[in-house]
């Protein structure tokens, strides 16, 4: 576990950094306007795969530390490694698939189904945040700015799916903002204990009088 410890904040880093660069060449690369601009947004989703790979990486080792360290939430943290992989899961058929069929994502029927799948796996990772930030009140020495920031990670994520739409420009402020909290996140989880009055913390309890 300490090798996992050691190492979440530089994978958590990487994902941010990944994810902010692939969103931002699929905000440049509309689909529907021309067909090469269709095949030109397929190829940056697919870059975009690896961002969700990492992701559930992140996700997976998030739920390692904290199952292992016996500390609240390694629920949520399952329910993120289950809507990471469905992101993949989604991403993979829509993008991934089209290549076996000669067109692209638009003319697929795999298109749509994916994006569904990778819209509910992007609800649980929302739903996983969160319920890593609840369970975070129950972690040795987390501020509550701490706790906002890891609550605040999977809807800054889910923000640059829509703002993709738009222009760059647009897509910028969430995935900046999504690289940094998803980097407090795994700082913070790396470094997670049980709180003083957790049975298995070797926190000093201050005596009731």
């Amino acid at each position: 576990m300490k090798n996992e410890r050691r190492i979440l904040p530089v994978v958590a880093g990487l994902t941010g950094l990944t994810w902010m660069v692939s969103v931002l060449l699929i905000s440049a690369n509309h689909k529907g306007i021309t067909a090469s601009g269709d095949v030109a947004y397929d190829w940056s989703n697919r870059a975009h795969t690896v961002a969700v790979l990492l992701l559930l990486a992140t996700a997976v080792t998030m739920w390692r530390i904290l199952r292992d360290a016996k500390v609240r939430g390694e629920h949520a943290a399952l329910a993120l490694v289950v809507g990471a992989a469905l992101m993949l899961a989604g991403n993979v058929l829509s993008f991934w698939g089209t290549l076996f069929t000669g067109g692209t994502s638009e003319q697929f029927w795999g298109g749509w189904a994916g994006w569904l799948v990778f819209l509910l796996g992007g609800l649980l990772t929302v739903a996983g945040f969160i319920g890593l930030a609840l369970a975070a009140r129950q972690w040795a020495q987390v501020s509550l700015a701490r706790r906002w920031q890891i609550g605040s990670v999977g809807l800054f994520l889910m923000a640059t799916t829509i703002t993709w739409a738009g222009s760059p420009v647009a897509t910028l402020v969430p995935a900046l903002l999504a690289a940094f909290t998803l980097l407090s996140a795994g700082t913070t989880i790396a470094r997670a204990q049980p709180g003083a009055d957790h049975p298995t913390s070797t926190q000093p309890v201050a005596a009731s009088r």
